[in-house]
């Protein structure tokens, strides 16, 4: 699959899962998107694509795309320079590395939604990326806003405080969820 035949506007990574959700490529996988943050909105990626050439991004948050069928679990990440798609063994491996030299603070959380409920009642007005006076931090996608109503508001999705509606998984939990260990 080639990044180029998707739907993609940068610094909108939500909006590009929900597309990719709908892609009729992906109709024999069991789809969830993975909303990767945590309580500080501080949460480090390597192999990200970066405007300075850095080796690791500082995401506030970052979404993306687990792929899974009874041959593979697949990471689709429009902003990685690893493979695409990347296996989820790979990518984790890679984007995460267990060195312990993180703070537990900045270390990643997870939120899983399947991709039915994340397609019908997720909610993006773009809030997000406008400054304090109304003003675009980065340039919106050219299709419009999804989503009027439903469950699933942006701010609400990244909540990865003790509020938080969803459960917030653990980069072990995650981990141990695809060696296939019951957490």
């Amino acid at each position: 699959m080639k990044i180029k035949t998707f739907k993609y506007s940068e610094n909108f990574c939500e909006e590009n899962i929900w597309h990719l959700c709908q892609n009729p490529e992906l109709d024999g996988f069991t789809k969830k998107v993975l909303i990767i943050s945590n309580s500080s909105r501080n949460c480090s990626f390597r192999f990200q694509k970066s405007p300075n050439g850095d080796e690791v991004v500082w995401w506030d948050y970052h979404v993306v795309l687990l792929a899974s069928n009874h041959e593979s679990q697949l990471i689709y990440d429009f902003d990685s320079t690893l493979e695409f798609p990347s296996s989820l063994k790979s990518y984790l491996e890679a984007t995460f590395p267990t060195d312990h030299s993180q703070e537990s603070k900045d270390l990643p959380g997870f939120k899983a939604i399947t991709s039915g409920d994340f397609i019908h009642s997720f909610i993006s007005d773009r809030g997000h990326m406008k400054d304090d006076h109304g003003n675009w931090i980065s340039t919106p996608p050219k299709w419009p806003a999804i989503g009027k109503s439903g469950g699933l508001p942006l701010p609400e999705l990244l909540d990865f405080t003790n509020s938080s509606k969803e459960r917030i998984f653990s980069f072990e939990e995650i981990y141990a969820h695809i060696e296939g260990v019951s957490y």
